[in-house]
C-alpha cells in the first residue's frame, strides 16, 4: 500500500493523525509550519524561556523528524497580516492553500496519497498528478451548509453576533476562498468525521454514508486519583466567546435559573465577542477570565461541579472529554460529539441548542444533583476512558484500511 502525504500547521489533534500513520508504517510526509526540528534543539539552550516552550511544545516524538518538511514562511506572513489588520479569515484561506499545494506536490513526487483536513484538501484534491493518489479527507468541523443554517436562525433571535455570525459562516470570503470549506469532500475518495453528527453535516450536504466513517477523538488519561466532589454548585466554561459555543444562551439561562446562593460561573475565554463580555460582567456570580495557564484550568475543572458549553454547533467537542477525565460531568447540545461519548449515567447532559427554557431547567436540576456527588464523578472518569488517543489512532488506520 502506498503512503501519505498530511498537512497542517500548528498541533492540530495533538499530531495524531500523522502519528497514527507513522505508527502504521503509512506516512511518507508531514508537512507543517513550526516544528522542532534537530537544528532547532541544537539552540535552544540559547532560546528565551518562553519561546524555548513554545518551540518545545511543537514536536511528537511519534514522528521521525526525517519525515516532516516546514513551510516556515507562512506563519511569518499570518503575523505580518493580522498586525497590519487584515482579515483573519482571509489571511488563513490564503495560507491554508500553501499546506495543499506543497502536500500536493511532495505526493505527486514520491507516487504517495493524501490523507488531508478539510481546510487544506482543496488544491491537493484538484490538482494534476502524473499518478492517481487515493483521498483521503477529515472533516473536522460540520459542513459549511449546516452552520449557515443553524447559526442564521440563531441569529434572528441575537442580531448583536452578527460579527461573530460572519466569522464562523465565512461570510466575508470571496467564493473562490470559500468553495475550498464548502466542496472538498466532493473530490475525496474516502471521508473521516470525529462525530455523528459532522457526517449527518456531510449527507444534508448531499454525501453518500458509505464513503464515510466516524472515529471519535481520544483523550489523554490522568495518572492521578480525583479529588473530593465539590459541594457547591461550581460550573465552568472553556471556549471561545462567540455565538457558535452558545455562551450568549448560558449567560442567558444563568441569569433565569433559581439556583443555590453560593453558585457560581466561571467563564474561561481567550477571546470574546464585546457584547458577550458586557452581558457576563453583567450577569451576578458569574467571572470572566482571559488567560489561563494549563494548571490553572487542570484545577478549575477538577474543583467545578458541571462543565457547560450548549453549543449551538461543534465538529466535536474535545473539551467535553477533557472534562470528563477529570471527573467533572458536562452539559452541551446533540450538535456536538456528545452524543458519541455517553448518556446521563456517564455524566454526559444535553439539551436542545438554543432552548433557553431547557437549558435553564438543566442547570436547575443539576445544582441539586450534582453537588457532593462522588459517584457520578467517577461514571464521568470511566466514561473518559473509553476515548483513549492510541483507540483515536487505531480507528483511523482501520478506517483508511476499510474504505478502500
Amino acid at each position: 500500500m502506498r503512503r501519505f502525504v498530511t498537512a497542517f500547521p500548528g498541533r492540530r489533534d495533538y499530531y495524531q493523525v500523522p502519528v497514527a500513520l507513522a505508527e502504521a508504517g503509512l506516512l511518507e510526509r508531514f508537512v507543517t509550519d513550526v516544528y522542532l526540528t534537530p537544528a532547532l534543539k541544537s539552540i535552544l539552550a540559547v532560546v528565551p524561556e518562553g519561546i524555548r516552550k513554545k518551540l518545545e511544545f511543537r514536536h511528537t516524538s511519534g514522528v521521525a523528524d526525517d519525515r516532516v518538511s516546514c513551510l516556515w514562511g507562512t506563519m511569518a506572513r499570518e503575523r505580518i497580516r493580522h498586525r497590519c489588520g487584515c482579515s483573519r479569515v482571509r489571511t488563513y484561506a490564503q495560507t491554508d492553500r500553501e499546506y495543499s499545494l506543497e502536500a500536493a506536490r511532495l505526493a505527486d513526487r514520491a507516487n504517495a496519497d493524501l490523507f488531508l483536513y478539510t481546510s487544506y484538501a482543496w488544491e491537493a484534491f484538484n490538482r494534476k498528478s502524473h499518478h492517481t493518489p487515493r483521498k483521503v479527507m477529515f472533516q473536522y468541523h460540520p459542513h459549511l451548509h449546516c452552520i449557515e443554517r443553524v447559526l442564521s436562525a440563531d441569529l434572528r433571535h441575537y442580531p448583536y453576533l452578527r460579527a461573530s455570525f460572519a466569522k464562523d459562516t465565512l461570510a466575508d470570503l470571496p467564493d473562490g476562498l470559500k468553495v475550498r470549506e464548502r466542496d472538498a469532500w466532493r473530490h475525496a475518495d474516502s471521508v473521516l468525521c470525529a462525530s455523528s453528527f459532522t457526517l449527518r453535516s456531510l449527507i444534508e450536504a448531499g454525501i453518500d454514508a458509505r464513503r464515510c466513517r466516524v472515529v471519535p477523538y481520544g483523550i489523554s488519561a490522568l495518572d492521578r486519583p480525583p479529588g473530593p466532589p465539590p459541594e457547591s454548585f461550581a460550573v465552568l466554561f472553556v471556549g471561545t466567546g462567540c455565538q457558535r459555543k452558545g455562551l450568549h444562551h448560558l449567560l442567558q439561562a444563568w441569569s433565569n435559573a433559581s439556583l443555590p446562593k453560593a453558585s457560581k460561573l466561571t467563564l474561561v475565554c481567550r477571546s470574546i465577542e464585546p457584547e458577550l463580555e458586557c452581558r457576563a460582567h453583567e450577569c451576578k456570580g458569574v467571572t470572566l477570565l482571559r488567560h489561563a495557564s494549563v494548571a490553572v484550568l487542570d484545577r478549575l475543572f477538577e474543583q467545578s461541579t458541571l462543565f457547560a458549553m450548549p453549543s449551538l454547533i461543534e465538529g466535536f467537542g474535545q473539551v467535553y472529554l477533557e472534562a470528563l477525565v477529570r471527573g467533572c460531568p458536562v452539559l452541551g447540545t446533540p450538535n456536538t460529539g456528545l452524543p458519541d461519548i455517553g448518556a446521563e449515567p456517564d455524566g454526559v447532559f444535553c439539551c436542545t441548542p438554543g432552548n433557553i427554557e431547557e437549558l435553564t431547567a438543566n442547570l436547575e436540576s443539576l445544582s441539586v444533583l450534582l453537588p457532593g456527588n462522588s459517584d457520578i464523578r467517577h461514571s464521568a472518569r470511566n466514561c473518559a476512558a473509553r476515548f483513549s488517543w492510541a483507540g483515536f489512532r487505531r480507528g483511523i488506520i482501520q478506517s483508511v484500511n476499510s474504505l478502500g
